[in-house]
């Protein structure tokens, strides 16, 4: 039979023709047998498909395009009551239920708003519901009642109205149909693109601007099993095959037919196949491409849109960056599909094999590229990571552009540059932000595409200016010393140091295997005492310096604006690195150092001093970050035990003195009250920068601390320890 095109007044009336008998469509039934209506259910995916129907279904009311809603399938039946001179049929709905009611509550909502005579609606009591009597009985009391359209939710005006009962709250169909009811008032109440429109019901009825085709499945079957095999996957389309859809239906508008079939044939099969390995636990890879599809759409909305925070509305995504309103939409869809062909074609037969060619993750390996991560496939990640981050999309994105332009980039200058990408990746932690990411991108394909790294002013948007420079100047080291890039590009993928060698420094690179010697599986508080006894190596922040207790070395081994005194880190570490050869006894010579630093009689006691003496009660309980106060000599120095004053923060050398007797002692912290001190039973002890002073109830004892010119002569620590043990501590 052929299918009928009718609005939704229209099916109302319609004939049937069934061989020779014609039946006049009176009555639509919701059968037992369907689910309930659902475009109301408050859930995320519903949400956005209620949003996006009703968009559509007022644009073509209040607009001059007309819109098709597909088809509706049902079996009608010959139910003529008896007396009637023609034939009266009963249409039992298989499937078009979700739309037609919500056709079923726009009719209702506007004949209601425009007072619309009862005539002209009364087609509106031929739509019943038979899955439940509470929903039958909701749309007939629905159709008698005039809402109040003041009220900010109609549903509230509804349920209390004492026709409204209370187990009605249990019908999901119901429930569904109020937040539907709720939507549409919103849209013409609120929309600026809908709100205050008149002559809507001439516009939906008269017009006909909203229609579908009906076609009868009279000879199909048992309704019943029909209605079974239609709904046989027992779930509503993905979020990737309405994307999929979706993405069919506005290429069609920019393109041929020819391009658009491509396209779609590419969804179905060389696209899904490069996916399929990756697929999830649930055998599909719907979540997999959506991943990929909004990295995708992450990259061309950093750099094509205005907005920092790329959209994550995936049907907003394909209205804005491949609509026919956007711009850029042909270079747009361009770009999607080369970055899912690239990793199609026959060059790369394994995309597994891609990435373990040129990258490692665990040791240096010669012409492949250290990743400081434990996977090895940014792709995959990508594939499975919901959160992929923004140093990954960089990554990944300089690695796509090498890949989709293996034509003018050879596979040797490749190697080069994503090592270059990797370091100022690792080295821009404050620059990559959401709002520098379009000139992060563009800084990355100039790299990849040209080997060119942008001079820009200080301070500029971009990767990291230090290491930008560094960049720079190795390439121009590289070109005077190739033997040595071995050399280099090993000391690079230290763990310590991730890509900038400037710690160390291009000058010294007769100590790039000495650093890795020093650092390899060796104590590094030892290292840092070591380091301590050649000099001031700590740097600082405002009020505040950093050691590399508790192994801050990652942070002081690498440029900050945050930060003063790298120079003076640089300086001290290869002080350290000079005064050994390869082949020494590493632990013996930094021992020595330390020794000799303490038994030398010209060695002053400040905050030095403590430090190397008393390091083992100083690399716990912290992140090695301090406030040296006033004193030069470090008398005054509050240890951070987290970064922020109101952590627990104490005075250093009271500290020094209650790790030794944790036991016995009692130390408050030190900004919670800023008179904290040392507590021994009733005795009070605090340290000041020349002298103990001990408190006994209302008497003070003071301990004057031996110095000369200000500096320390005697050990104040064990200073401390004889002042406890005189008032009795053991």
């Amino acid at each position: 039979m052929t299918p009928l095109k009718c609005t939704f007044k229209d099916i109302f009336g319609c004939v049937i023709e069934d061989g020779k008998t014609k039946i006049v469509l009176k009555d639509i039934e919701i059968p037992r047998i369907q689910r309930d209506y659902a475009q109301g259910r408050l859930k995320d995916d519903v949400n956005r498909i209620r949003d996006r129907f009703l968009n559509a279904l007022l644009k073509a009311i209040t607009g001059n395009n007309d819109i098709i809603l597909d088809f509706i399938y049902g079996d009608v039946k010959d139910y003529t009551h008896p007396g009637e001179i023609f034939k009266r049929g009963l249409l039992t709905l298989l499937d078009g239920q979700q739309r037609l009611t919500t056709l079923f509550l726009l009719h209702w909502y506007i004949a209601k708003k425009e007072n619309i005579d009862n005539n002209e609606y009364e087609f509106l009591n031929n739509f019943t519901y038979d899955t439940r009597f509470t929903s039958r009985d909701f749309c007939k009391k629905l159709i008698c009642f005039s809402p109040d359209f003041n009220s900010e939710k109609i549903s509230e005006n509804i349920i209390d109205q004492p026709w409204y009962p209370y187990e009605w709250r249990s019908d999901p169909t119901i429930q569904s149909m109020l937040v539907m009811i709720d939507a549409i008032h919103d849209k013409l109440t609120n929309h600026d693109d809908f709100k205050n429109k008149k002559d809507l019901w001439a516009s939906l009825v008269d017009n006909k601007k909203v229609s579908f085709y009906f076609l009868p499945v009279k000879d199909m079957g048992d309704p019943e099993e029909l209605y079974i095999k239609l709904n046989s996957r027992g779930k509503s389309l993905t979020l990737f095959e309405q994307i999929k859809a979706e993405f069919e239906k506005n290429i069609k508008q920019l393109f041929s037919e020819e391009y658009t079939n491509d396209i779609y044939k590419k969804f179905d099969n060389t696209w899904a196949d490069m996916l399929y390995p990756y697929k999830g636990s649930n055998k599909i890879i719907d979540d997999e491409f959506m991943r990929y599809f909004q990295f995708i759409s992450d990259i061309l909305w950093y750099q094509t849109q205005e907005s920092y925070e790329p959209e994550k509305d995936a049907f907003k995504i394909i209205d804005s960056l491949f609509g026919k309103d956007c711009a850029n939409a042909n270079e747009n869809i361009e770009y999607f599909e080369k970055s899912f062909d690239c990793w199609c074609g026959t060059n790369i037969n394994s995309i597994d094999s891609f990435f373990t060619k040129y990258f490692c993750i665990n040791s240096y390996e010669t012409d492949k590229v250290k990743l400081f991560q434990s996977n090895i496939n940014i792709l995959k990640e990508c594939f499975n990571d919901p959160r992929f981050p923004l140093t990954r999309k960089l990554l990944l994105y300089s690695i796509n552009t090498y890949v989709q332009n293996r034509n003018i980039v050879s596979e040797a200058e490749f190697i080069k540059r994503i090592r270059i990408i990797r370091n100022l990746i690792e080295n821009s932690e404050n620059e990559i932000l959401q709002k520098q990411m379009k000139p992060l991108l563009a800084e990355s394909k100039e790299i990849i595409l040209k080997e060119n790294i942008s001079k820009s002013e200080t301070g500029s948007p971009g990767y990291n200016d230090f290491q930008k420079i560094e960049e720079r100047e190795k390439i121009k080291w590289l070109e005077n010393n190739p033997d040595m890039k071995d050399e280099l590009y090993q000391t690079e993928d230290h763990k310590l140091l991730k890509g900038s060698v400037s710690i160390i420094g291009l000058e010294n690179s007769g100590n790039f295997k000495k650093f890795r010697v020093l650092f390899e599986n060796r104590d590094k508080h030892l290292i840092d005492r070591a380091m301590l006894s050649l000099g001031d190596y700590t740097q600082k922040k405002h009020d505040r310096f950093y050691t590399a207790l508790n192994n801050n070395w990652d942070e002081l081994f690498h440029h900050s604006n945050q930060r003063i005194g790298f120079d003076r880190t640089q300086n001290i570490l290869n002080k350290l690195l000079e005064s050994f050869s390869e082949n020494d006894n590493i632990e013996d010579k930094l021992n020595s150092i330390i020794e000799n630093y303490l038994n030398d009689k010209n060695t002053i006691k400040d905050w030095r001093y403590y430090f190397v003496k008393y390091h083992k009660y100083l690399n716990i309980d912290g992140d090695g970050n301090y406030i040296k106060g006033s004193n030069i000599y470090g008398y005054e120095i509050v240890k951070l035990n987290r970064y922020q004053l109101n952590g627990y923060n104490w005075n250093i050398y009271l500290y020094l003195l209650f790790k030794e007797n944790t036991d016995k002692l009692i130390l408050d912290n030190y900004y919670k009250n800023y008179s904290a001190k040392l507590q021994y039973k009733n005795n009070f002890i605090d340290c000041l920068h020349d002298q103990f002073i001990v408190y006994q109830g209302e008497n003070t004892t003071a301990y004057k601390i031996d110095q000369e010119n200000g500096i320390d002569t005697e050990d104040r620590v064990e200073k401390g320890r004889n002042i406890l043990s005189s008032l009795g501590l053991s």
